[in-house]
Parts: C-alpha cells; sequence; structure tokens
C-alpha cells in the first residue's frame, strides 16, 4: 500500500503539487519546447559561456530585450557577444522565477587602461558605451574676457562592474577618440558615481569625464594613457617609475 502513495506522490510531484506548480510546470515546458523554433531564439557568448537566449528588439535599435531559458540567469553588468557586436547588461529584472528579463546596451568602445597588479603592469581592456555629456554646450570654454579657448568637451560612460573599474576614481585619465583622428582625444575621471545602478554587488557604473590634454606619456597609438610610464617606445620593456620628481622632459631622453 505503502508504494502505491508513493508512485501516487511521484506523479503529482511530477505535474504539480498544487495549480500554481502546475501551471509553472507547463510554461517551463512550453518555452523549452517552442522557443527554438522562433526567430527570436539565437546563440550568444554570455561572459565567456555560450548561451541559447531569446533576444528581441527594440524601439532603439543599439538596445535589445534578452531572455533566459527557463531555470537560467544572467548578471546584472555581464558582458554579451552577439550578431559581431559587443553588448552589456544594464538591466535585470529581479523577478526571474520563470526566465531571466535584461535589457543590452549596444557597446560602441573598447577602453584600455593599465593596471598594476603584483607590482607588474597590466593592459586592461573592456568594452563600454561612450555617449554625449554636453548634449547642449558648445564643447569650449572661453574667459571672462574671451581671450582665450581651451576644450570643454564631456563624455559619460558606461561599464561593467567588476574588480579592474572599481579602482577607477576622479582624475583617471582615459583616451576616447576614433582611431581615424588625426589628434586624440584625452580625459579626466571627474564624476566616478559608482552606485545608482548596482544591485546586489552586480551592475554597472556611470561615469561623467572632462577633456584634458594628453602627455608624453601617453600611447596614441595604442589608445593606452600613461603607458610610456611603464613601458619602453622602443622594446616595451618594462620601466618602473622610482622618481616621483622625474619630470616629461628627463623621461623622453629614453623614450
Amino acid at each position: 500500500m505503502r508504494d502505491k502513495w508513493d508512485l501516487y506522490e511521484a506523479r503529482m510531484n511530477n505535474r504539480g503539487s498544487d495549480k500554481r506548480k502546475e501551471t509553472f510546470r507547463r510554461e517551463t515546458h512550453w518555452l523549452k519546447s517552442r522557443i527554438m523554433d522562433s526567430l527570436s531564439y539565437h546563440t550568444a557568448i554570455v561572459d565567456d559561456e555560450e548561451r541559447h537566449v531569446a533576444i528581441i528588439n527594440s524601439d532603439n535599435l543599439n538596445e535589445k530585450l534578452m531572455f533566459s531559458m527557463p531555470g537560467e540567469d544572467f548578471k546584472n553588468g555581464g558582458m554579451v557577444e552577439w550578431m559581431d557586436n559587443h553588448w552589456i547588461i544594464v538591466e535585470k529584472d529581479a523577478n526571474n522565477e520563470l526566465y531571466t528579463k535584461v535589457k543590452l546596451l549596444q557597446c560602441n568602445y573598447l577602453l584600455k587602461w593599465i593596471e598594476v597588479i603584483d607590482d607588474e603592469p597590466v593592459i586592461i581592456e573592456q568594452w563600454c558605451t561612450v555617449d554625449d555629456g554636453t548634449k547642449y554646450m558648445t564643447g569650449v570654454y572661453s574667459d571672462r574676457l574671451f581671450i582665450t579657448e581651451v576644450g570643454d568637451t564631456r563624455i559619460a560612460i558606461t561599464i561593467s562592474r567588476n574588480e579592474h573599474t572599481a579602482k577607477m576614481l576622479r582624475q583617471t585619465r582615459i583616451l576616447v577618440d576614433d582611431p581615424l583622428s588625426v589628434r586624440k582625444m584625452a580625459f579626466d575621471l571627474t564624476k566616478p558615481l559608482k552606485v545608482g545602478w548596482r544591485y546586489n554587488e552586480d551592475g554597472v557604473y556611470k561615469f561623467v569625464l572632462s577633456e584634458c590634454n594628453t602627455t608624453d606619456y601617453d600611447n596614441l597609438e595604442l589608445m593606452i594613457p600613461d603607458y610610456y610610464k611603464y613601458f619602453s617606445k622602443e622594446d616595451g620593456v618594462y620601466y618602473p617609475v622610482t622618481d616621483e620628481k622625474q619630470t616629461i622632459g628627463e623621461r623622453s631622453s629614453w623614450i
């Protein structure tokens, strides 16, 4: 008799012990069996892992909605490779009981900088989105007498939160420009906003940066700021900066 009750309970648990669980089971089965026939079904690389997902267009062509398969999850701030483009997950629906829904933003710039890890300089590369931070400004600043003008371009960057970007502070310098540009532009991070788009230790940072001058330390070909503080221009050998008073003119003797 006990075996019959065990068999009955197993069948009920398989179907769902109540109407809600039964509805959940049917929805899961329907999604898994039908999603592969949908035109929104794609294969994408999510955080270096191949995943089967559903991607739906939005009114903004550089924004997409991505859905996971039932029972799977995405990380807010994760990176996605799809359709020969890089995307960043900028928003995530907390209700992921059946599937996970996120918003993708198309990346338009590969940011590069140097970070010293275990006393060794390491070149960090990370895809991000760069937007205009001066929508209603001319991009130049004049003194009171209008005698001189200096560049006043400002940009906004959306970038994934991780152990590298978390170290970016005010006055962090980066180079952002089109590779075809004759004169490359440098920027100082002036608004390192690290809260507001972070949830449960995952998410993105949204920084505002102001135009500054390039220096002799910058590698304008590779678009890496302060590159020649660590590497020789001739052979790429690591040179630690031991004298903080060393000037660019003194250092240029071996650059």
